[in-house]
C-alpha cells in the first residue's frame, strides 16, 4: 500500500501541471496572479502550505472505488481549483481590513469556480444526481460561515467544524457516481466528515489563541468551554485556556477524542486504508502536541523548584555565615 503522503508525487506532478496550464490560459492581469497564487498550495513547491486532504482525497480512494486513474486525476484537478476559490472566500471575509486587491482576488476567484465547474460538466450531465450533492455541499458551506459565532460553543455537534470543508467530498462522492457506487456515498462522506473533524481539531490547536482573539468558532475553545461549563455569556480568557491545556492536561482530553474517533473509523465500512493513515497521522499530532506540552510544564515545574532550592541553600548559607 502507497504512503498517503509521499506515494502520489507523479500524480500530484501531473495534476498541478495541468493546473498550471489551465491557469496560464486565464486573461491577464489574472494568469500570473493565479499562478503565483496557486505556488502557495503546490505541494511540490518548497514552503507552500500542505492541503493535503484536497488533492490526495481521489487518490486515497482510488483502490477502494476502483477507479481509473483519469477520473482521480480530474477529480484531483477539481479539487486544486476548488480549494483555490474557497481560500479566497475565506481569506475575504476573516480579513478585518480592507485591501486594496480584494477585487482582483475576488475575480480571480470567479475563474476559479468556473474552472472547476467546468471540469465537472465534463463527466457529469445537467440530470445528474452530482448536481443534487454539489448544492448539498456548497450549501452547508455558505450556511456555516453565516452562523459561524452565531451557534451554540458548544463541542457536542462536532460535525458542524466540518462543514465549512464540505465541498471537497464532491471528489469522493463524484468518483462514486463515476464508478456505479452511489450506495456507499453516504457512508463514504460520513467517513470523510469524521476525519474533517479531527482535521478542524488540529487546526484549531495551532490556531486557538488568534481564533480566541478575534472570536472565531474553534472546536479546542469550545471543548475548553465545555469542560469549564461556561454559560454561554461568560468570555473565555487566555488564562483560563492556558490553564486547562496545561495545569488540567485538557489538550489530552482533547486528542483523546481524535483517537477514540479512530478507533470508530476503524469498523468502518467501505474500509479506506490511506484515508484512515492520514486520519491517524491527524490524531498522533495532537497526541504528540499534547505530550510536549505536559513536557514542558514539567521542566518548568522542575527549573522553579531548581530555582526554589537554590534560594533556600543561599539563605542558609548566610544564616551560616553569619552575614
Amino acid at each position: 500500500m502507497s504512503n498517503w503522503k509521499t506515494g502520489f508525487q507523479d500524480e500530484l506532478g501531473i495534476v498541478f501541471a495541468e493546473a498550471q496550464d489551465l491557469l496560464a490560459a486565464f486573461p491577464a492581469p489574472l494568469a500570473i496572479r493565479g499562478l503565483q497564487y496557486l505556488d502557495k498550495f503546490n505541494p511540490l513547491a518548497a514552503n507552500s502550505t500542505k492541503n493535503y486532504i484536497c488533492y490526495l482525497l481521489p487518490f486515497w480512494l482510488q483502490e477502494t472505488v476502483k477507479a481509473d486513474q483519469r477520473i482521480c486525476r480530474r477529480m484531483a484537478l477539481a479539487n486544486v481549483f476548488l480549494m483555490l476559490y474557497f481560500f479566497i472566500q475565506d481569506d475575504v471575509m476573516d480579513s478585518t481590513e480592507v485591501h486594496t486587491d480584494w477585487n482582483q482576488q475576488l475575480a480571480l476567484s470567479n475563474l476559479f469556480y468556473l474552472t472547476f465547474l467546468n471540469i465537472y460538466r465534463e463527466d457529469f450531465p445537467s440530470e445528474s444526481s452530482f448536481w443534487f450533492h454539489f448544492q448539498a455541499y456548497i450549501t452547508e458551506w455558505a450556511v456555516s460561515v453565516a452562523t459561524e459565532g452565531q451557534a451554540s460553543e458548544s463541542a457536542a455537534d462536532p460535525i458542524r467544524f466540518a462543514k465549512k470543508a464540505g465541498p471537497l467530498k464532491l471528489a469522493s462522492t463524484g468518483m462514486l457516481l463515476l464508478t456505479d457506487q452511489t450506495r456507499v456515498i453516504k457512508p463514504v462522506s460520513d467517513v470523510v466528515d469524521q476525519v474533517l473533524v479531527t482535521l478542524q481539531m488540529v487546526d484549531d490547536w495551532v490556531d486557538w489563541a488568534e481564533d480566541l482573539a478575534d472570536g472565531n468558532e474553534n472546536s479546542l475553545l469550545a471543548f475548553i468551554r465545555d469542560e469549564l461549563q461556561l454559560p454561554a455569556s461568560d468570555t473565555l480568557t487566555v488564562e483560563q485556556v492556558n490553564t486547562v491545556l496545561t495545569l488540567q492536561g485538557g489538550l489530552e482530553r482533547f486528542a483523546k477524542q481524535a483517537l477514540a474517533r479512530h478507533e470508530q473509523l476503524l469498523q468502518a465500512k467501505p474500509a479506506i486504508p490511506l484515508l484512515l493513515a492520514f486520519h491517524d497521522a491527524l490524531a498522533q499530532d495532537l497526541l504528540q502536541a499534547s505530550a510536549r506540552l505536559q513536557q514542558h510544564k514539567q521542566a518548568r515545574l522542575r527549573g522553579g523548584f531548581v530555582n526554589w532550592l537554590a534560594a533556600k541553600q543561599e539563605e542558609t548559607a548566610n544564616v551560616v555565615l553569619g552575614s
